[in-house]
């Protein structure tokens, strides 16, 4: 019979994983070593994309645009789901295949987040429509510095009518579409559509938000002509589905370089290595981590590897724990109160996960929906108000806090129903909200003996300060 052990196991696309040896490792360093560089170029490549999606997904939102755009009607979609989740994977995949397609294809590229002014939006979209006037030969009129919206309106629409008649199809992607909810670009949007039926060009586009009820943010003329098909993406939420993002991610192709046989040895053993990581992984998957967090960890295969085959071969030698054996007079020492051990497990607290359960504070007392996400941003506030606190804004730092906190059970989940909704997202509450009212209501004491019983005492002064600004009232005269 197959044998429990991560080493020994059968992988999801039912293959039996390789298991590690030492031996194998050393008579093929070299083979790994050069495996290693080119998964590492491929992965740096900028022109690659680190999330992974599901290639059903993809085909599918590619059949809805090259359909649009072969028909003749205006097709469009809007990818929703959370940052990592391979929404830009769809939209980069899509894009490639449509200019095989497609080579007159023109491809307009509009990023919310990045403009400071609705004429930079305007500059940015013009600018692309020139080079594509100036591949074909023509030329267009510069546009001047201070100009209104409106007048830049009228400019790139006549820069937009010359360059759409060079092209038989039309594809805008709208990155972070949030960002266009704005009247003026709006107006922006509704003009696009105008510009391309007057020229007789068919105009596909590709929203991508992280804001699930974008859509109610439009104006209804341009729902009315902006109607999308919805497509959501997710990070993986189980563990099988995370590792085949990371194999897939870690596979090479048979080369001149790279032998068949060595290669179906080594992908064997990567495999093998993710398994016996899995366990360790868990918590953090909960926690909502992207794939490419944990690919970050596999990196370079070589560690990823001689670390598996030093942690089975400490497994293979590690002796049976043995139960501790008690004597009459440990089992008749008094026993401390849950009052007393939930003082020392509160001294023996980090910064950063003080500032954790403090943020709990703070929104129990404004009645505030808590969760992990809504905890992070809360901290974030923090962060960007007071740069000189000890612990940087690190979420992947609070995440790891939290899980500890959950560990203690200091913090718990709360609710029943949860739905498939990840972690991160669950609603949670602070067993100790109760006593970190106290701490904060005798953070100004003058006590010797509070410096040693409040453990806030020794956090950062502006950390202090977050915490007593609940208990501090305003007094007359004051807002």
């Amino acid at each position: 019979p197959a044998s429990s052990s991560p080493w020994h196991s059968h992988s999801s696309l039912g293959q039996v994983v390789v298991p590690l040896s030492m031996e194998w490792i050393s008579c093929n360093f070299e083979q790994i070593t050069r495996a290693d560089a080119l998964i590492s170029a491929r992965l740096a490549d900028a022109k690659g994309y680190q999330e992974y999606t599901d290639p059903s997904l993809c085909d599918d939102v590619f059949t809805v645009l090259t359909r649009g755009l072969s028909s003749g009607e205006n097709s469009s979609i809007l990818l929703l789901g959370e940052a990592g989740s391979g929404k830009t994977h769809i939209v980069e995949w899509c894009l490639k295949r449509l200019c095989d397609v497609q080579p007159s294809l023109i491809v307009l590229r509009a990023y919310g987040s990045k403009y400071a002014s609705d004429v930079e939006c305007i500059r940015h979209l013009a600018a692309q429509a020139k080079m594509a006037a100036r591949a074909a030969g023509q030329t267009a009129a510069t546009l001047r510095e201070n100009m209104s919206f409106e007048i830049g309106m009228e400019w790139i629409r006549g820069v937009l009518t010359d360059s759409f008649r060079l092209a038989t199809a039309v594809v805008v992607v709208l990155d972070k579409l949030e960002h266009f909810c704005s009247k003026a670009r709006q107006t922006l949007l509704y003009n696009l559509f105008d510009i391309a039926q007057e020229a007789g060009v068919q105009l596909s586009i590709i929203a991508t938000s992280e804001k699930m009820d974008v859509m109610c943010l439009l104006e209804k003329r341009i729902q009315s002509r902006f109607s999308m098909r919805h497509v959501h993406t997710f990070l993986p939420t189980t563990m099988d589905g995370l590792l085949a993002i990371l194999t897939s991610k870690l596979r090479l192709q048979p080369s001149a370089a790279m032998k068949a046989h060595f290669l179906k040895a080594f992908h064997g053993r990567i495999e093998a290595a993710l398994r016996a990581k899995a366990q360790h992984w868990q918590a953090s998957l909960e926690l909502g981590r992207p794939p490419s967090w944990f690919l970050n960890q596999c990196l370079p295969v070589s560690a990823l590897l001689l670390e598996s085959c030093r942690s089975q071969a400490l497994d293979e030698h590690r002796p049976q724990a043995k139960r501790q054996r008690t004597n009459g007079f440990l089992r008749s020492l008094p026993s401390t109160t849950s009052r007393e051990t939930r003082t020392l497990m509160l001294q023996g607290l980090s910064e950063v996960q003080h500032i954790l359960l403090i943020a709990l504070f703070r929104m129990d007392g404004r009645r505030a929906t808590k969760t992990l996400a809504s905890v992070l941003h809360e901290i974030e506030l923090l962060h960007k108000g007071h740069h000189a606190l000890t612990a940087s804004w690190a979420p992947d730092h609070y995440c790891t806090a939290f899980d500890q906190l959950m560990q203690m059970k200091l913090v718990e989940f709360c609710g029943a129903s949860r739905g498939d909704l990840p972690k991160r997202y669950w609603p949670c509450r602070s067993a100790v909200d109760h006593a970190y009212a106290e701490f904060a209501r005798n953070i100004d004491a003058t006590e010797a003996f509070m410096e040693e019983t409040n453990p806030l005492r020794r956090l950062p002064q502006p950390v202090q300060q977050w915490a007593g600004a609940r208990e501090r009232k305003p007094t007359d005269g004051q807002p």
